[in-house]
């Protein structure tokens, strides 16, 4: 399997090149396509120094696999070359994602969906991921019916300018809170990098703004989580927060089913989920920071809602780099790989 990866210098990039590090069916290094800027830079792999090549200008002939982590507009661009020739295309962007066409995939939920070469696969949003993978035993145990999620969205997820931004947000504002200088209103001071503040603020904006009043990443929400469970008409509401958190997304979740809800049976149909760990104690959890750089979705604060059986709330984190992204497309390749070769 000859891989590669397209936006290799952007933080989801690097951590799936590191994640590549660790398979056994990798067997040359993977060939890392970027942009005309980040031509040139280079990035380690298992004790060398690979060097970034313009996308464009690469020949691709071999390829087999490629993990796409650019942006939609170049996913919708370089997609149908890869596919031509022959390659299976794992993008991380919004591109294809709700094409009927496309599966989306998690490999814990539906990896069944998985098509043959020459065709793409969409990764899921970030957030739309760790909600599934905790809701997606629940659902098969009790039948979900509806479900209501608060997300806190680390600055990781909008990309290394996120992080820088709110860094020097940062660096302006804590004078003022000695009663010194910076910022006094919540205005973005980092180039309109955020729709407000960051600093010391929770945004609940994130995305474009949509018809109904809500913004694109909720609609993310709430659409993908229609297609991975197939379920159409499955009542979904989100509100997505932007909070400052370096890494990792945290979400509060209300989930509503068709049959009456045992909390302890619950409890078991998560701990058997792979890819997810179950906080034991009603007022157990992880918290983003305590999830960073890890692989698994940590589940807490499991609990019936008072004087319904039907309801369950519950609190989830992830690394939204890890499973959020790198870590799901790579396990997309993994059984890709395996169906290869049985």
């Amino acid at each position: 399997m000859r891989t590669a990866i397209l936006g290799a210098t952007g933080l989801v990039g690097r951590v799936m090149l590191e994640l590549l590090e660790t398979r056994d069916w990798v067997d040359e290094p993977p060939l890392l396509l970027v942009s005309e800027r980040s031509e040139g830079k280079p990035l380690p792999f298992r004790g060398e120094e690979l060097a970034c090549l313009h996308s464009a200008e690469t020949s691709i002939e071999g390829v087999d696999l490629a993990l796409f982590s650019a942006g939609a507009k170049v996913s919708l661009e370089q997609a149908a070359r890869f596919t031509s020739a022959g390659a299976w295309v794992v993008d991380n962007s919004t591109a294809f994602r709700m094409d009927p066409d496309v599966p989306l995939v998690i490999p814990e939920i539906n990896a069944d969906n998985l098509p043959p070469r020459g065709h793409v696969i969409a990764n899921p949003n970030c957030s739309t991921m760790q909600v599934a993978m905790a809701l997606a035993p629940l659902h098969k145990a009790f039948g979900l019916k509806a479900c209501h999620v608060t997300t806190l969205q680390s600055v990781s997820g909008a990309g290394g300018i996120a992080r820088s931004a709110l860094e020097e947000q940062l660096r302006l504002c804590l004078p003022r809170l000695h009663g010194t200088t910076g910022p006094s209103q919540e205005d973005d001071t980092t180039g309109g990098v955020y729709p407000r503040q960051i600093a010391f603020n929770a945004i609940p904006e994130i995305g474009a703004p949509m018809d109904d009043g809500s913004f694109a990443e909720e609609a993310k929400v709430v659409n993908e989580m229609r297609k991975i469970f197939a379920l159409p008409d499955l009542a979904v509401t989100c509100l997505a927060t932007r909070v400052p958190v370096w890494n990792s997304h945290s979400a509060s979740i209300r989930a509503v089913f068709e049959r009456p809800v045992d909390r302890e049976k619950a409890l078991a149909v998560l701990a058997d989920m792979p890819g997810v760990q179950v906080a034991d104690s009603p007022h157990g959890y992880r918290t983003a920071l305590g999830a960073s750089g890890e692989d698994d979705c940590f589940v807490g604060r499991v609990r019936l809602e008072e004087g319904r059986d039907d309801v369950l709330l519950l609190w989830v984190v992830a690394d939204n780099l890890r499973k959020g992204a790198a870590l799901n497309a790579v396990q997309i390749a993994d059984r890709l790989v395996a169906g290869h070769s049985s």
